[in-house]
């Protein structure tokens, strides 16, 4: 790094130096005038070296911004799981009437189907359910569901509906809402299928909901639910 140039230079240095000859030589001084000329001559000396900026150490360079460690930006969230859709006429139409030929042997008469089939369309781990219906005392009542191509495992609960308020002789049942499961394995599945049909144990109705989940695979599940007095 190049030095200021000092404010008092060496030629102005050497001028002083030969006034002060010139003056010895052209009259004699005393020993005291000498002392001052020669004080005069060394303080300008020392002005000249002090008279210049003093040098400034080289500063670091400032860190390069692009090279500061920067946290990645989180990764975006995963997408919602798929929602259950309608099945359509075709796929609706075949899986009902493999229910009804199921119902002959599963739901025999006097056996009736207890409101319309269900057929949707669930994403392998999602349910779909019923509307809310009515278990009334004396009756008794079969689920059927079925899978088509995609779904491989199929299971059906028949669950307390705990979203209305509960008569103080049915409380007890909402800390374990699950009245009754499947006990098959396959995309066919049933709850009191046969002789054994679910039978509401108490005195008043009670509001329950047929829930199908999509344990395996993804496609078409209906379901059905019959009914009749014990």
């Amino acid at each position: 790094m190049a030095l200021r140039r000092p404010r008092v230079y060496e030629r102005d240095v050497k001028l002083v130096a030969r006034s002060a000859r010139a003056s010895l030589q052209e009259e004699p001084m005393t020993l005291s005038m000498r002392s001052l000329v020669a004080a005069v001559a060394a303080m300008t000396v020392v002005a000249a070296g002090c008279g210049s900026d003093p040098e400034t150490p080289p500063q670091p360079a400032p860190p390069d911004a692009g090279t500061q460690n920067v946290a990645p930006p989180p990764p975006p969230p995963p997408p919602p799981p798929p929602e259950p859709t309608a099945c359509d006429a075709t796929t609706s139409l075949g899986l009902t009437t493999m229910i009804t030929g199921r119902a002959k042997t599963d739901a025999p008469a006097p056996m009736k189907p207890e409101g319309g089939p269900l057929c949707m369309v669930v994403p392998e781990g999602q349910t779909v359910s019923t509307q809310t219906m009515n278990l009334e005392p004396g009756h008794c009542y079969t689920v059927l569901a079925q899978g088509a191509a995609g779904v491989s495992e199929v299971d059906v609960q028949l669950i307390l509906d705990t979203a209305t308020a509960l008569p103080p002789a049915l409380a007890a049942l909402a800390q374990n809402p699950t009245l009754a499961v499947d006990q098959e394995t396959g995309a066919s599945a049933s709850i009191g299928p046969k002789q054994t049909c679910y039978a509401w144990p108490f005195p008043l109705p009670g509001l329950v909901k047929v829930v199908a989940k999509a344990r395996t695979g993804t496609g078409p599940i209906a379901l059905q639910v019959y009914k009749k007095k014990k």
